[in-house]
């Protein structure tokens, strides 16, 4: 038994060795299904490529886990996205590091993003 424990301890360690602090989980909570997402860091002046690959799209009441190379490196991330109308939101210098979860609210008309 305590051979069991020690082998899930060592799996659940090695397994948080390859997460990035950076990783969360994106939930659409909007009437809007997004076909772009990108993300970038603050200081970089072009958009990284499109995290919606092969025709995937972040549908209304939807989510998906953004996942980080673990040398990703910036104080602040800036978030671009855009739905199926061509509507483009962007979110700049936000602070990605320990967070669980952004949550794409549509507020009177207007995208917003609750950080937890």
């Amino acid at each position: 038994m305590k051979f069991r424990f020690f082998l899930f301890v060592l799996l659940l360690t090695v397994a948080n060795a390859f997460a990035s602090d950076l990783d969360f989980t994106l939930l659409n909570q909007t009437g809007r299904s997004f076909e772009g997402l990108y993300i970038t860091a603050s200081d970089n002046k072009d958009w990284d490529a499109n995290l919606l690959l092969d025709g995937k799209v972040l549908a209304a009441g939807g989510k998906i886990r953004v996942r980080f190379k673990n040398d990703a490196k910036s104080a602040t991330w800036d978030f671009n996205l855009v739905d199926d109308e061509g509507l483009s939101v962007t979110f700049s210098k936000v602070d990605l590091a320990g967070l669980d979860t952004v949550t794409l609210k549509d507020v009177n008309g207007k995208i917003t993003a609750e950080i937890e």
